[in-house]
């Protein structure tokens, strides 16, 4: 199977092991020119590369079966050409195609906003209000209108991800500590190990699995009830959390992951590894 990855850094890189250990020819693409060493002794074709490259996405798009995307925006200045204008560019291409291919794009469950403490399913309104989540669900709604091309498109709703070399939630949480931390401490924390979001993707592809699907651990631990167990592991003075220094949209919710367990998918770390 030929297979092209779309924006491989952190979480497309594990991808790129699994599938090559799978027999799959693989191209993957990157905006990091330190990154092509590193891909090249796993990869059959590696190129730095836009996503809004429409020449060269033609060309990969034309010569691949299976097309993922997993593209991360730097910053906020990124966030519309790194997601919305690189789906844009996918479907101009993909008019121009007469065979219609597999897309798997993963996305965040961020496009839910703040459901207070809710649960969040594939079913939940997306009722996110801040300009991040807005891009995403224009970009989830781009992409998901390749189907009028008969594509096949799975949509992937990220929690936040963590596993791997400088991921662990305990690298995590000491880049982020501080006495007093930002945000609600009640509110419901949701992670997923990488080895789950790419054992997902993985399956899709051998189940040939399409639609939106949630991909989230079964914890759902308060923010204190989280950082209490880190805190005890590591010796840590328990921070206090203040809302007022939430520099970023404070969102509270419990994101469900039934769905992609009913089609069979077992999550190797349904509990989270601290």
């Amino acid at each position: 199977m030929k297979t092209t990855i779309i924006g491989c850094g952190y979480l497309g890189f594990a991808l790129a092991e699994k599938l090559q250990k799978k027999h799959h020819f693989l191209t993957c693409t990157t905006v990091n020119p330190k990154s092509i060493e590193k891909l090249k002794k796993t990869t059959q074709k590696s190129l730095i590369m836009r996503g809004t490259d429409k020449n060269e996405l033609s060309l990969i798009l034309e010569n691949n079966d299976t097309i993922i995307v997993t593209v991360e925006a730097k910053n906020s200045d990124e966030f519309e050409n790194t997601y919305l204008q690189t789906a844009h560019t996918i479907k101009e291409c993909a008019k121009e195609i007469e065979t219609p291919k597999r897309i798997i794009f993963t996305s965040k469950t961020s496009v839910y906003g703040n459901l207070e403490g809710m649960w969040a399913d594939e079913s939940t309104p997306l009722k996110a209000k801040d300009d991040f989540a807005k891009i995403l669900i224009d970009t989830e709604n781009t992409i998901f209108s390749l189907n009028d091309l008969g594509w096949s498109v799975a949509i992937l709703r990220l929690t936040q991800v963590y596993g791997g070399e400088n991921h662990e939630i305990i690298d995590l949480f000491k880049k982020s500590y501080k006495e007093v931390m930002p945000g609600h401490k009640d509110y419901y924390t949701n992670m997923v190990h990488r080895d789950d979001v790419v054992g997902i993707i993985s399956y899709i592809i051998d189940h040939d699995i399409k639609g939106i699907y949630n991909i989230s651990d079964d914890e759902h631990p308060t923010r204190e009830e989280f950082s209490k167990k880190i805190c005890e592991k590591l010796n840590l003075k328990m921070p206090k959390y203040d809302p007022t220094l939430a520099d970023f949209s404070d969102n509270n919710k419990r994101v469900a992951n039934y769905r992609i367990k009913e089609k069979g998918y077992q999550f190797k770390h349904p509990r989270r590894i601290i």
